[in-house]
């Protein structure tokens, strides 16, 4: 399609204010841009076939990955707001063909001072052999305040991966519920990873839930959730251990600044076979003490300190 090169232009000066790098806009990198309901770029990767739909509050998409696809670059997508919206939905289904091996980057924009709710389903089959990552990578403005749910569901077949992370390091998180699930079969392997910051009276909720459905599949869950001055935050994480042989690992490390702090990490471990294995830690608290007083003595202010831990956590 043809690039609209000014309102390119426009939208890539208000989401490189909020962090997003200047070389997406400077060599349109992007595969697919969407800014509120409208596809402002599209240019279809190697071996990824896909339909998108405007509608008149987002988009809904459908991407089928060619059986065999192998792509050293990450196919790149942005769905944001460069102004001001009251509702954004998106809808995606994607489908991985069999010994394929390729990774999305998906950025989430929200300009500076834009209030919104965003709403987003998508569905992934992974099949046979198989490989694929999808990072989510959140962006907002310290002013812009985003009512965001977020559901995904995945399908993980015989010796197929999954990874699946959702981050956001940049400006607040709003009021945020994501949910996550995945059915692992025989040798599969699925792996969920967020990692966000909460500020001021942000609220954070995250729900994990992997079913080890297939002999030997394997499953980790793990959460890094920074929570300072008001914020309420929970993660619950749930693994099922249906099949013989099969492995999984909740890992939530949730660090807590301020006194209105609330932080909840709740892992769920069941088991239903006597050959399965499903193992959990949770650990909240302070930033650690020892690491701020080396930073401080090489001459960061305490929040410089802080905001250096909490970059490195979040990475």
């Amino acid at each position: 399609m043809e690039v609209k090169k000014d309102l390119l232009s426009l939208i890539g000066k208000r989401f490189t204010q909020i962090g997003l790098p200047k070389e997406l806009f400077e060599k349109n990198k992007f595969n697919l841009l969407v800014d509120r309901n409208k596809v402002v770029v599209r240019y279809p990767a190697p071996g990824v076939r896909s339909e998108v739909v405007e509608t008149p509050t987002g988009v809904k998409t459908k991407v089928y990955i060619e059986p065999g696809t192998k792509l050293e670059e990450p196919v790149v997508l942005c769905f944001g707001a460069a102004e001001a919206t009251e509702v954004q939905t998106t809808e995606g289904e994607i489908v991985v063909g069999e010994g394929a091996d390729v990774k999305f980057q998906v950025y989430g924009a929200m300009a500076e001072g834009i209030k919104l709710k965003h709403k987003n389903k998508l569905k992934v089959r992974v099949e046979k052999g198989a490989r694929f990552e999808f990072l989510d990578l959140h962006y907002n403005g310290e002013e812009t305040f985003v009512e965001l749910e977020t559901e995904t569901e995945a399908y993980v077949a015989e010796n197929a991966y999954f990874r699946s992370v959702f981050k956001q390091t940049r400006g607040r998180a709003g009021k945020v519920r994501i949910v996550l699930s995945a059915n692992v079969d025989k040798k599969g392997v699925a792996v969920f990873e967020t990692k966000m910051i909460g500020k001021k009276d942000d609220e954070i909720y995250v729900e994990d839930v992997i079913h080890l459905n297939g002999e030997e599949s394997r499953g980790i869950s793990k959460s890094r959730i920074i929570a300072v001055d008001e914020t309420k935050a929970t993660f619950v994480g749930e693994t099922y251990g249906n099949a013989p042989r099969c492995r999984g690992h909740i890992d939530c490390s949730e660090v807590i600044r301020g006194k209105d702090v609330v932080v909840k990490a709740v892992p769920v471990v069941v088991v239903n076979n006597e050959t399965a294995k499903v193992t959990h830690e949770a650990a909240i608290g302070s930033i650690d003490k020892k690491q701020l007083e080396t930073l401080m003595a090489r001459g960061l202010s305490e929040d410089e300190a802080v905001d250096v831990i909490v970059q490195g956590m979040l990475r």
